[in-house]
């Protein structure tokens, strides 16, 4: 999950720190050269040397724009009707949203079907049932699909066959289900607003900063230096509180 941090953690540094040290390599190049390498018996890095990390960090860059692209890329999703489960669901989803990649779907696994009669199921269906219905109330309003728990393993091609009929029957499985927005900037008369998706985090847990034309999120272990767009950039934060599971940030001058 920290992962989705790496771009904009790369294109920190790349801003502060490679680019500047870059220029300065370009500047004393022809003075120290001469001096360096004769002592050292190799040469200073040229131009197309230093420019090869800045290049993957363009590629890293690129990945970063389809994957927070919530019409091409979207996550499902698969969660078990336990407490536990459920809540480490509820977390991966808020911490997707923190990094701007969309959820179109979550899978309730491991279904105990209705055919099942033993009474040694009985506590575990009653249990089910609730769960069931919280998975469907915290993850609202992206759709839930349900998979059945299997007498066998799932190995094989048939046995995915089945699976994908289970989810998918004639449903092409490559739509995106739902679009959710996990970023918006909203003005309202003279007043800017960001408005951050954070379903299920409380504002207590969520921490503030600026620094220069960055904001700074961070809650719990997972934090994000966004980019601010022009439009607040020069603005402070002037408050913040969660309203329908945004985070809602107003700027002022």
């Amino acid at each position: 999950m920290r992962l989705l941090s790496l771009p904009e953690v790369a294109g920190w540094y790349m801003r502060r720190f490679y680019k500047p040290l870059q220029a300065v390599s370009a500047a004393l190049r022809p003075l120290v050269e001469p001096i360096f390498r004769p002592i050292a018996g190799f040469s200073l890095p040229d131009r197309e040397v230093m420019e090869a990390p800045y290049e993957f960090y363009e590629q890293i860059e690129a990945l970063e724009k389809v994957l927070t692209d919530n019409t091409v890329t979207s996550v499902r999703l698969v969660t078990n009707p336990e407490k536990m489960v459920i809540k480490e669901s509820l977390r991966a989803h808020a911490y997707l949203s923190l990094y701007n990649v969309a959820t179109d779907m979550v899978v309730a696994n491991r279904i105990i079907p209705d055919e099942v009669s033993d009474p040694f199921f009985k506590r575990w269906k009653e249990n089910q049932q609730q769960y069931r219905q919280e998975i469907h109330d915290n993850f609202r309003p992206l759709p839930v699909k349900e998979v059945p728990l299997y007498a066998e393993e799932l190995c094989g091609l048939a046995a995915l066959e089945r699976l994908k009929e289970t989810l998918y029957a004639n449903e092409d499985p490559s739509q995106v289900y739902y679009k959710e927005t996990t970023l918006r900037v909203v003005q309202e008369e003279n007043q800017y607003s960001l408005e951050v998706y954070l379903p299920g985090i409380p504002k207590s847990q969520v921490e503030l900063s600026k620094t220069g034309d960055e904001l700074n999120i961070r809650i719990g272990n997972h934090r994000r230096n966004m980019v601010l767009p022009q439009a607040l950039a020069a603005l402070q934060p002037s408050s913040a509180k969660m309203e329908e599971d945004y985070l809602k940030i107003k700027f002022a001058a």
